[in-house]
């Protein structure tokens, strides 16, 4: 049910809800909005109703409109920029967990990232204590070392028997000390998995740097993971679903003071004759 309630003493019957359904399945019927039962299943659940709604009378999947935020709270483009020139990568983090109530602001803003279909199945596979990331870096590196002591590593990836030999030593090239990682992971029967996983990390690692918490793309650990898929199934992660990334995170053990200024990208423009 998608619950599609209109408030009559509200509705002034502006038809924005109307013009503006991706779906196109809101009609008007004595000047109210309203969607016919069959048509239910196509709604894409965007919420786009709720939102263009100017007087809030349209509440739909038991969404308050009045609890929903308002644009005015949004932060403009001096402090966009600014949460994104001082972002960094983290590779130095304290020896301590991120609490509960800081991961699920994380999460939150990954939920609302765009999907293809609006189909948001992304899902985020996190390890979150440090109790759990300890067996979760020692379940990798023995992984490593039982290839390499079976002869199953090629000149290709050597280089991860190295890497575990300086993780033994106190060196941690792959996972950097962080306490906590996370992975975007999405059916693979979903309409962009990869994209979706991918833009919703990218929320959420800014959401993260908002509240201070550290953040690397990890690298390493993909690279690993493609080459022992074991390492994904032994946390939970199915050959049906599509990894698009993963990130380290957690309290940052440094502090960067000031920005940086890297504004050269190549924009080509389109010129059609």
């Amino acid at each position: 049910m998608l619950n599609f309630i209109v408030s009559e003493s509200k509705c002034t019957s502006c038809r924005a809800c109307v013009t503006d359904c991706p779906a196109m399945i809101i009609e008007l019927e004595d000047r109210i909005p309203f969607i016919k039962p069959e048509n239910e299943k196509k709604c894409y659940k965007c919420q786009h109703c709720l939102a263009i709604c100017p007087t809030a009378a349209v509440s739909i999947l038991g969404v308050d409109p009045e609890t929903c935020v308002s644009p005015d709270k949004a932060a403009g483009f001096e402090q966009v920029d600014a949460l994104i020139r001082t972002r960094r990568s983290v590779r130095r983090f304290k020896n301590a967990d991120v609490d509960a109530a800081t991961m699920d602001k994380i999460a939150k803003a990954a939920a609302n990232a765009p999907t293809g279909k609006n189909d948001h199945q992304v899902q985020l596979v996190v390890v979150d204590s440090r109790e759990q990331m300890n067996k979760f870096k020692e379940m990798v590196i023995s992984i490593i070392e039982k290839a390499d002591k079976e002869g199953r590593l090629d000149e290709h990836s050597a280089i991860f028997a190295v890497m575990a030999r300086h993780f033994r030593n106190g060196k941690d090239i792959i996972f950097r000390g962080a306490p906590h990682i996370m992975f975007s992971v999405t059916p693979k029967s979903a309409p962009t998995p990869v994209a979706d996983g991918f833009i919703a990390l990218s929320y959420a690692e800014l959401a993260a740097g908002s509240l201070n918490i550290g953040t690397v793309w990890a690298g390493f650990v993909m690279w690993l993971v493609a080459a022992f898929p074991e390492i994904l199934t032994n946390i939970g992660i199915d050959d049906d679903m599509q990894v698009s990334y993963a990130l380290l995170f957690g309290e940052p053990a440094i502090k960067y003071y000031r920005g940086v200024k890297r504004d050269e990208i190549t924009v080509r423009k389109v010129n059609l004759s």
